[in-house]
């Protein structure tokens, strides 16, 4: 008798097991089809608020969706094969820049860039940057219009500006391209900067970007706050903040004051500026990126770093490593090249650096709602 009520007993309890963890299947299971019926689609064409909809989205995003945005990459070859629509799908990226290995004739980049966004669509992705550093363009390519070389832009008079921004921002446009690495804000940097003349140089920057705008293509301010300091040596982060305000710095000054909120981005760049910050180079510095740019200037829009491996090899630091300073000092977007091991070791580094506390929730929050405002408020998908 005793036997039998044990086999009585055991088997209510082995009931009690099945439907309890059944119970918590259909709870997973519900919880999951309530995250897979927020459509990031139908949360873009809502009628909310802009920034409703992008606290709902971020409520519905994974953490792996959330690190993925912090990412634009590059991929190898002349066409999205297997290979590259599985790593956009396993990294979840913020973004992809096409670079002249991409780039081989119209036909072809619009084929490239139309396959990137499809990969992203039908993997449930937030609309990705799809990018082009234009005056890295190889100037003899025949699938872009024929530009000056950068440091012909100052001498030409606005309305040839003004004409030949118009005609490349449509053609980009037309070729799938919705992120323009560019203007350049830099002043005197022998075949990099367009003129010397700060106020020369805002006007440039600004009537570019206004095309790019009007074209719906977003743009990307390069490098704050310099790239060179030439034979400029300062005693205090004050007597550095006031050389480069009269320079490079005043033409950022005016473009953060003057372009629309939300339709730009301002890409950091790997100089050292000991006075300020002895340690990092300015897309790791704290006290540049979060004090100076944040804090003093007013910026609040999106901070990407130029190529994340440089930086690392700059400062001696494993390419992971220097990502999650980077974030940790301010930026929101790291730029990695196409390098697979990079990608791999950018993402886990970062993975790991949000696991752990490293990044908090807070802060990751922080980027991910600045990439999907611009995303968001802007959109621009072809």
């Amino acid at each position: 008798m005793n036997q039998f009520f044990r086999r009585v007993l055991s088997g209510l309890a082995l009931l009690v097991a099945v439907v309890g963890t059944t119970g918590c299947q259909h709870e997973s299971q519900a919880e999951q089809e309530t995250v897979r019926t927020v459509s990031y689609r139908a949360v873009l064409e809502s009628n909310k608020p802009v920034s409703e909809k992008v606290d709902t989205w971020i409520a519905a995003m994974s953490q792996e969706d959330k690190v993925g945005q912090l990412m634009m990459i590059s991929l190898h070859g002349s066409t999205i094969g297997q290979s590259q629509k599985d790593v956009i799908r396993k990294y979840r990226v913020s973004g992809v820049m096409l670079t002249n290995e991409n780039l081989i004739n119209k036909n072809q980049v619009k084929t490239f860039t139309s396959d990137i966004m499809q990969t992203a669509i039908t993997s449930s992705m937030v609309t990705p940057y799809i990018a082009v550093h234009r005056d890295r363009i190889l100037h003899g390519n025949e699938s872009f219009l024929r530009l000056p070389k950068p440091n012909r832009w100052g001498q030409l008079p606005m309305d040839r500006i003004i004409n030949l921004a118009t005609r490349s921002a449509i053609e980009m446009r037309d070729m799938g391209f919705n992120l323009v690495i560019g203007p350049n804000a830099n002043l005197g940097v022998p075949n990099m900067s367009y003129t010397s003349d700060p106020t020369w140089a805002g006007h440039i920057n600004l009537a570019m970007v206004e095309r790019y705008q009007i074209n719906h293509m977003w743009s990307a301010y390069n490098y704050f706050p310099a790239v060179t300091l030439g034979d400029a040596s300062f005693g205090s982060a004050n007597e550095a903040k006031a050389y480069l305000s009269n320079n490079d710095v005043a033409v950022f000054k005016r473009l953060i004051a003057q372009t629309t909120a939300n339709s730009y981005m301002l890409v950091m760049s790997h100089i050292q500026i000991p006075a300020i910050d002895n340690e990092h180079l300015a897309s790791s510095s704290k006290p540049i990126i979060d004090g100076w740019l944040r804090k003093e200037l007013g910026y609040k829009g999106i901070v990407m770093t130029d190529r994340i491996d440089v930086g690392a090899l700059q400062s001696n630091q494993k390419i992971g490593d220097y990502a999650v300073a980077s974030i940790l000092a301010g930026s929101d977007l790291i730029l990695v090249d196409a390098d697979t091991i990079h990608i791999d070791e950018v993402h886990r580094a970062l993975t790991q650096a949000v696991e752990d506390g490293t990044i908090t929730t807070e802060r990751l929050n922080e980027s991910v709602k600045r990439i999907l405002l611009m995303k968001m408020q802007t959109q621009m998908d072809p």
